[in-house]
């Protein structure tokens, strides 16, 4: 393959054998791309994205349309395709170009997300700002580039385009069919997708999916990754009296919701982070032979334990891959009063917390949420999907309002499909860096929609660094790893999938 126009080898670091830097065309058009802002729930926005990835295949010779679901809901997903003379094989090409949404300032001082801007590692890790990229910009090795989206997932358009032709004109030999598919609302939890799919299910035929997306394994190593979790955000709300009361006046008598709250959610686990909702683990898939062979090779997460200053990690001595391949709940925000300068003497009238539900293969979202009803139900509560009457506020003494958002369920492919196989064989040959296959990965994709209505095996390739601060303040990439990525995405465009 001839590398020479984009790659230029630097020096190594302890997470890869070897990494490479961007040509400053490729650094320059991603960085344009990076400055649109991307939240999509401003259609305009998404639009605009939309309108710029198809710039981009435009000028890599890549005919492209904007694929809609029937009513027009959601922004559109940009689909392209090259048709390959003698390919067999059809492999498309998925990532996502919206982001999540952004606090600009809780970025730190001197970044603004979307105003791409180069740190010299992660802030978080004593990080210095260096200012914009120029194409003469002199940096220290391992800088990263901060903006919102720079790892998930305009990272992932990025690589596979530039996997095909990178701004230099340098292209892949191609194998296969190339098709692409960049979804406009992963991060509002894909509600539309299905839609998508089903509408443009013939033009999306093909033999495998990858999915360009997510942090490469903590240890800085390469990922093959078979499946996800799925994912459904649960609130509850537990309620007090029907007025902000004096804590000194009312203390003690009147019911206080923050605290009735703290005793539920304190009731979901053991101290060792077991889940005690009854059979909320029944229906879990349990690991294959395979699948516990390839955990127990993955390197060990002790140095990222120390990096978080986590003094002991829950799961009863189980491995990270392990524990993943179970269902979790988490809290992920908590709502009763203030504490900052607004805080005041008084007993709040309700208490409010966001649950992550996070399923595994096996696992329906209607049965876990039924589950953690009845649990809730099992401590007294009346249990709504809407706030209460006054007549029931004061027929019933523990009242807990639970509602859900749009979730999908997780997908996990075998580690022995012929397409899998082949895919492992090439990213090995690819590089001499160290490749980690991964049965599953916490987070979540919407896969199971993709397995639903269009039945191909899928596999993702995660290309960005684990420490890029993926949906929240100060998100980094190092490039160096898309780099990295352009070439493994490269080999798989390359291979006829033959078995040769």
């Amino acid at each position: 393959m001839a590398m020479a126009g984009l790659f230029a080898v630097v020096a190594s670091t302890p997470t890869a054998a070897r990494q490479a830097m961007l040509d400053p065309a490729v650094l320059e058009e991603y960085i344009a791309f990076l400055s649109l802002p991307n939240d999509a729930a401003n259609p305009a926005d998404a639009l605009a994205n939309a309108r710029f990835v198809q710039a981009m295949m435009q000028r890599r010779g890549i005919a492209s349309e904007l694929l809609y679901d029937p009513d027009r809901k959601a922004p559109p997903a940009v689909f392209g395709e090259i048709k390959t003379p003698g390919a067999t094989r059809t492999i498309v090409f998925y990532a996502h170009y919206d982001g999540q949404p952004v606090v600009p300032e809780r970025w730190a001082p001197g970044l603004s997300p979307f105003r791409p801007t180069a740190i010299s590692r992660p802030i978080e890790q004593g990080g210095a700002v260096l200012g914009p990229w120029s194409p003469g910009a002199n940096f220290p090795t391992g800088w990263r580039l901060a903006a919102r989206s720079a790892a998930d997932d305009k990272a992932g358009v990025m690589v596979a385009l530039n996997a095909f032709r990178d701004a230099t004109g340098t292209a892949a030999r191609l194998g296969v069919n190339v098709k692409f598919f960049f979804e406009g609302e992963e991060e509002k939890g894909s509600p539309n997708l299905r839609a998508i799919l089903h509408a443009h299910s013939e033009k999306l035929e093909s033999d495998l999916w990858v999915m360009v997306d997510g942090p490469r394994h903590t240890a800085g190593y390469r990922a093959m990754v078979l499946g996800v979790r799925g994912v459904v955000d649960v609130g509850i709300t537990v309620y007090g009296a029907n007025r902000p009361l004096h804590a000194g006046n009312y203390g003690n008598w009147a019911p206080n919701p923050a605290l009735r709250l703290s005793a539920l959610l304190g009731s979901l686990k053991d101290a060792d982070g077991r889940i005690l909702i009854p059979g909320f683990y029944d229906d879990a898939v349990p690991a294959t032979a395979a699948e516990r062979a390839e955990i127990a090779k993955a390197p060990s997460m002790d140095a990222t334990r120390q990096s978080l200053g986590i003094a002991r990690t829950q799961g009863g001595g189980k491995l990270h891959g392990e524990l993943v391949l179970l269902p979790g709940i988490e809290i992920t925000g908590l709502r009763a009063g203030a504490t900052d300068a607004r805080a005041a003497n008084v007993i709040p009238t309700e208490a409010e917390a966001r649950l992550d539900m996070r399923l595994v293969k096996g696992d329906r979202i209607d049965r876990q949420l039924a589950r953690l009803v009845r649990f809730v139900e099992a401590q007294g509560y009346l249990v709504l999907d809407r706030t209460p009457t006054a007549e029931e506020r004061l027929a019933h003494p523990l009242i807990a309002k639970i509602t859900s958002g749009f979730g999908y369920e997780a997908q996990r492919t075998s580690l022995d499909e012929p397409m899998v196989t082949r895919v492992k064989q090439l990213l090995e040959r690819a590089s001499p860096d160290r490749l980690v296959v991964v049965p599953s990965t916490g987070g979540s994709l919407p896969l199971s929609l993709f397995a639903h209505e269009l039945g191909a095996p899928m596999v993702t390739i995660p290309v960005v660094n684990a420490d890029n601060n993926q949906h929240g303040e100060n998100e980094n990439v190092d490039p160096a790893f898309l780099a990295e990525g352009i070439l493994n995405i490269r080999a798989i465009m390359e291979d006829d999938f033959s078995g040769r």
